[in-house]
């Protein structure tokens, strides 16, 4: 690993003393956001931080300490404030994670349309998540013994979230190089659920439609992003007010709380290393979840871009210390068609509770 050092010189003192004033406003920000988001309690249901944006996905999901193009308004939203003047994305990606065998899983996918300015942006997306679970439970705390009949199936519990998220972010600095990002926005989610009989979770999402009950809330979004000319830092907390969205059979499906730090650090000219790492733990089909993610991204040339990445959940111990199987990697890449014109793409595999993952995107970057 590259750790970035402070050559001191004599005519430089200036610049050194800025850059460590910039350094403890990180620390001094990002303590009080810490001290007062962890007193917040997590909700009941999670549809993963980490499932919309194609170039985020290409960096394994480390994107909060970079979000400078129109994604930003979901991964964070001050990142605007030093990202491009003028950016649009259209975005679709998803990220299924069906094991072959037994009665957990999860299919996941996004679509985004995002406009943004330096201190202004407007978006919807979409974000739809189905878990399959054999715990009569919504959200298990450990993997209970299936019902099963004489047949040899079942008793699971299947569960659809979909969320279409209406925005406007606004974005202002709060001291040097800091900006603070709130993203207004409705949200109208779409809930169902039931028990169905099914051998293996690729049973049950092959069952007919659920019937399902729409309702809208009003949530908020925060980011907060702090810049010097070679490393950003971010933090992101989503789902606010923690909405919950009543299924037929009057089971609430909740957005749970998501709160991320971020990184990124520019290595060398073109070329960005960042990490980011989930500071409340959520949950899924497989039970709880805290990722960590990895990635790098870089220009070859004048008009192709790589990227490729690295996420575990860390909360599953036993499957990233055994299998794997909580482990996904990814590579993408973008070309650019005209100087303000990319396309992106991106592909991702991974363990059974990991899964695969696709995206793709068209940016106009300005």
């Amino acid at each position: 690993m590259i750790v970035p050092h402070i050559t001191i010189r004599p005519a430089g003192v200036g610049s050194f003393r800025a850059k460590l004033t910039f350094m403890n406003q990180i620390k001094r920000f990002f303590g009080l956001a810490v001290g007062l988001f962890g007193l917040l309690p997590s909700g009941a249901i999670a549809q993963s931080f980490d499932v919309a944006g194609t170039r985020a996905a290409g960096m394994g999901g480390a994107f909060v300490g970079v979000a400078d193009d129109a994604t930003a308004l979901y991964w964070n939203p001050a990142g605007l404030a030093s990202g491009s003047y003028f950016s649009l994305v259209l975005d679709a990606t998803g990220k299924p994670a069906v094991p072959d065998t037994g009665t957990q899983g999860r299919e996941q996918s996004s679509f985004f349309l995002g406009l943004t300015t330096p201190a202004l942006g407007l978006t919807y997306y979409r974000l739809q998540q189905v878990i399959a679970s054999p715990s009569l439970e919504l959200i298990p705390t450990g993997v209970a013994p299936p019902n099963r009949n004489l047949h040899g199936a079942a008793e699971v519990r299947l569960s659809s979230l979909t969320t279409h998220h209406a925005g406007i972010t606004l974005v202002q600095s709060i001291f040097p190089s800091v900006a603070v990002g709130t993203t207004l926005k409705m949200v109208r989610g779409v809930a169902a659920s039931q028990l169905t009989a099914a051998s293996t979770a690729k049973d049950a999402f092959d069952q007919e439609s659920l019937p399902a009950n729409g309702s809208s809330k009003f949530d908020l979004d925060i980011g907060v992003m702090a810049s010097s000319p070679r490393l950003k830092g971010g933090l992101t907390l989503r789902n606010v007010t923690a909405p919950e969205f009543t299924t037929p059979e009057r089971l609430a499906l909740r957005l749970e709380r998501q709160l991320r730090v971020g990184m990124s650090w520019m290595a060398a000219a073109n070329w960005v290393v960042a990490s980011d790492f989930d500071l409340l733990v959520t949950h899924d089909a497989f039970g709880k979840r805290r990722d960590w993610a990895l990635g790098v991204e870089g220009r070859i040339g004048s008009r192709l871009t790589v990227r490729s990445g690295f996420n575990s959940n860390l909360a599953d111990s036993d499957a990233v210390m055994e299998d794997g199987s909580a482990r996904r990697y990814s590579a993408g890449a973008s070309f650019a068609v005209t100087q303000a014109i990319f396309i992106d793409g991106v592909g991702a595999a991974g363990g059974d509770r990991a899964g695969r993952g696709w995206g793709v995107s068209g940016r106009f970057v300005y």
